[in-house]
């Protein structure tokens, strides 16, 4: 089986199990949900049944000890089973094309079993959406811990990626637990035999239904089964009329009742599993009539009600197994049915089973006159059988014109974009053409410069000339130029000492941290023998703000959270420091393009990156005696609400001086934070721009060598 999957599920909570096969029976009663491994073979069940056996077969189970890990949700068995069984790719979706939301309504109504994938240029996670018979559960495996989300909050994280997702089809086999001699002469203890029919003894009868693991509409399982027959239908099994009405069958009667009650249960034996894979069975029929001809045969002749009852059992039992078959093969749909499965089960039944029922049993029992025709009540059911139908079909035919409509409507909106695009073309036909005029003159002048420059080099060059050379050469660079072309790395001596990740989990002493970590330096020049504003390279930049802000965030940030415990109102930036990879001095954020296709770029004198180049924080730095003003903070609000609108992994806007914040800075700062409903619930100065986005607000101060977080507080 797949080390990943091995992995998730031993991390499970183990749980008691017996071995072999009177183990699983144990687990099985106990409606349990997760894995079970003995020696190289695994085997998932859900509810208590058996959906998938990996690396081997069932009978490996036979004798032999194992462990049992429970799931923390059903989904993840039935996810798991389908993962390592036979899986087929449908179809792959864009996700800005076709939303989650969309493929699951589809997928929901078509009584789908399979399952959703979104991974791919996703950075936050993998997503899934289990389908089983057309009803979901989700799962969310999310972050580098691969920390689990399930149900409506899996589905709705999914549901907000962008990303591509794949639609796999897959079957589920519920797989039979072999009967022990311990269940033998358990079920023989209670009177109840293993092939699920009653004892003859015991004045009761059983419909021989089992249940079978269906997802509820709210995302969790429940098993389903067939309901108990009543009274009325109990009489007309095994003899039992001929006792309630006081006749007694002769010999040679009660010899042929016997033989039909052998031959019901021999049918039943050989057609009804003990847990059938199935959608919910429909109740045994019970009708006012069926009891009325019974008591009726019973007062003319035993020999006659005995007769009865044991067809009745032997179509009963021809009747389970066509049943079987039937939610056999739509347990394993992969293609698209009706919305409900257990509507869709009783609509078939109520359109075919129900008529060959009727030719397998006799008049009597089927309601029917003495003659064959069909009672008023039958012919009333059969009408608002008929009605619902025409009801449905109506239904889908008003479907259909609307999606035709909707189709026509999307067809002539596509000519017109097809046109705009034609004209949009030709417009750049015609500026390109343009363009290569200019480009034509551009190289005719590059020709004059260079002829110039050939003769310019045999003169001598003077001294400002030899100046300008040496700027040229790399020697010298002012401190824009300089801080543009730099770049600082988070890097570790060794990845299994102290990490961010690991002081993150609690894991790792400061000092231990900074003995293994590393801000290395990356620039887009020579810096050997490079002077910036008469200093050596290295020097300049170990004496900026930018670089003691960026050591700041990375070393002491993190245990400054912790030692105030402020983890949960500081999450978001407690949780991006261990993503940090990539520290830019005087970069830019890009927003898009404009109407002219120009492109919207936002600059910072310090961006804190992830590995996929995502911004997280984001710094602009005040280095003068003057104190920040509010008009300051506003730029960051209004800067930082524009990169959140785009960038889902940016959490935190820094404003930095070496001075201090005036009041209205600082009021500037409550306003954002403080008002509307949404934002009560999302943090420390957190300002919050819709249900799900928002970003941190933090105002620092560096009045000596270290820096001092003043809004929020810690």
């Amino acid at each position: 089986m797949d080390g990943q999957i091995v992995n998730a599920v031993t991390e499970w909570d183990t749980a008691s199990f017996g071995g072999g096969y009177d183990g699983l029976n144990d687990l099985a009663d106990a409606e349990f949900s997760g894995a079970i491994k003995t020696a190289s073979t695994w085997a998932f069940m859900l509810n208590g049944n058996v959906i998938g056996v990996v690396d081997g077969s069932l009978s490996a189970f036979d004798g032999a000890d194992g462990t049992a890990y429970e799931a923390p949700d059903p989904s993840l068995p039935l996810l798991y089973t389908m993962q390592t069984g036979d899986s087929e790719k449908q179809a792959e979706y864009y996700t800005n094309d076709t939303a989650i939301s969309e493929a699951d309504d589809t997928l929901s109504s078509g009584n789908f079993t399979g399952y959703i994938k979104l991974s791919e240029n996703v950075h936050s996670g993998d997503y899934y959406i289990v389908y089983y018979g057309g009803r979901s559960m989700s799962v969310a495996f999310v972050g580098n811990s691969r920390q689990l989300f399930t149900g409506d909050e899996a589905f709705e994280r999914a549901n907000d990626e962008i990303g591509i997702y794949r639609v796999y089809a897959a079957d589920i086999d519920v797989v039979d637990i072999p009967e022990t001699e311990r269940n033998t002469a358990a079920a023989a203890d209670t009177g109840i035999s293993i092939d699920n029919t009653p004892d003859t003894d015991s004045g009761a009868a059983d419909d021989g239904s089992a249940t079978t693991p269906v997802p509820d509409d709210d995302g969790s399982t429940a098993t389903t089964g067939g309901q108990p027959t009543d009274a009325s239908e109990t009489a007309t099994n095994g003899g039992g009329a001929s006792e309630s009405t006081g006749g007694e069958p002769d010999a040679t009667t009660a010899a042929g009742g016997a033989a039909d009650d052998s031959t019901a249960t021999a049918s039943t034996e050989s057609t009804t599993p003990d847990r059938p894979p199935a959608p919910p069975s429909e109740p045994a029929e019970t009708t006012q009539s069926t009891g009325d001809t019974a008591g009726g045969r019973a007062a003319n002749g035993g020999s006659g009600e005995t007769q009865t009852a044991g067809g009745s059992a032997t179509a009963e039992a021809s009747g389970n197994a066509n049943r079987f078959s039937e939610e056999s093969e739509w347990q394993n749909t992969t293609t698209i049915p009706s919305l409900d499965p257990d509507e869709e089960a009783t609509s078939s039944r109520g359109q075919t089973g129900d008529g060959q029922q009727l030719t397998q049993r006799s008049p009597q029992s089927s309601g029917a006159d003495s003659d064959g025709q069909l009672s008023r009540k039958q012919l009333r059911n059969r009408l608002e059988d008929a009605e619902a139908v025409m009801e449905k079909a109506e239904k889908r035919h008003k479907e259909l014109i609307e999606a035709r409509d909707t189709a026509r409507q999307e067809r002539d909106e596509a000519r017109e974009e097809r046109d705009a695009a034609q004209e949009k073309i030709d417009e750049l036909e015609t500026k390109l053409a343009e363009a290569e005029t200019e480009i034509e003159q551009l190289e005719s002048q590059l020709a004059e410069a260079e002829e110039a420059a050939e003769a310019a080099a045999e003169a001598e060059p003077t001294p400002s000339a030899a100046a300008a050379a040496d700027v040229d050469s790399g020697h010298t660079l002012d401190p824009v130029s300089a801080l543009e072309g730099t770049s600082l790395f988070v890097r570790y001596d060794s990845k299994g000492a102290a990490t961010l990740d690991t002081a993150h989990e609690g894991g790792a002493a400061p000092d231990e941290l900074s003995e293994n970590l590393r801000i290395d330096s990356h620039t887009t020049f020579e810096t050997e023998g490079l002077t910036v504003d008469g200093d050596p390279f290295d020097e300049f930049l170990e004496n900026r703000i930018e670089v003691a802000f960026a050591d700041w965030i990375v070393r002491d940030l993190l245990y400054d959270i912790q030692g105030t415990g402020t983890q949960s109102g500081m999450r978001r930036i407690y949780d991006a420091i261990p993503k940090i990879d990539r520290i830019e001095l005087r970069g830019t954020v890009e927003l898009g393009t404009d109407e002219d296709d120009e492109p919207i770029e936002l600059p910072y004198d310090l961006i804190v990156r992830d590995k996929h180049g995502n911004p997280l924080f984001v710094a602009t730095f005040e280095e003068s005696k003057e104190a920040v003003g509010g008009d300051v903070v506003e730029e960051v609000i209004q800067d930082g609400s524009e990169i959140r609108q785009r960038e889902q992994e940016f959490v935190a806007g820094f404003s930095v001086t070496t001075s201090y914040f005036e009041p209205g800075a600082l009021e500037a700062a409550e306003d954002a934070t403080s008002g509307g409903f949404l934002s009560r619930s999302r943090g420390k100065s957190f300002v919050s721009l819709s249900r799900k986005r928002g970003f941190h607000l933090c105002l620092v101060d560096r009045i000596e060598d270290g820096f001092d977080l003043r809004v929020p507080e810690l």
